[in-house]
């Protein structure tokens, strides 16, 4: 039995990743749907439609395994926060990620550390264009951030 389901898996996985194909939205960020969405739509209304009957257990397993999917690249983000203040830039950086997230759920939201600096950014973007784009929707929702927003390049995350 756990031969014949790890089986099934392997081969759902297999066509999974191979009928991915990277979507971008408007300013030039991956769209986020998981891999069932993806095989599920037409893009065609002469083309058929796919259903899926399986255990919730198997799609709740592929979108959590996801990760596996992604791939870095060279890339940009918005850096909207950096500071050495020793005993509160964690806290504000975490602080800032939440409202982040809240504002923009569909970008992801990076908080590090580097030695001695705490930095939050924001976005996976393939192109220094869409990241301004993006940077200008984030400064009219939060102009108080803009003495210390920019676009940098970074390793971002792509899905395949």
């Amino acid at each position: 039995m756990q031969k014949c389901f790890l089986f099934a898996f392997t081969v759902l996985f297999t066509l999974v990743s191979h009928a991915q194909v990277p979507a971008t939205d408007s300013i030039g960020m991956n769209s986020r749907k998981n891999a069932f969405e993806k095989i599920s739509m037409r893009s065609h209304a002469s083309e058929g439609a796919v259903q899926f009957h399986q255990d919730a257990r198997i799609e709740k397993i592929v979108i959590e395994n996801s990760s596996a999917l992604n791939t870095e690249v060279q890339g940009y983000r918005v850096q909207v926060f950096s500071s050495n203040a020793h005993r509160t830039a964690k806290e504000e950086a975490f602080k800032l990620e939440q409202r982040l997230t809240q504002v923009f759920p569909d970008h992801k939201v990076y908080v590090s550390y580097s030695s001695p600096f705490w930095k939050v950014r924001i976005g996976d973007f393939y192109t220094p264009e869409a990241a301004r784009t993006f940077m200008d929707v984030l400064l009219g929702t939060f102009p108080s951030l803009r003495k210390e927003t920019y676009t940098v390049r970074d390793r971002i995350t792509v899905s395949e």
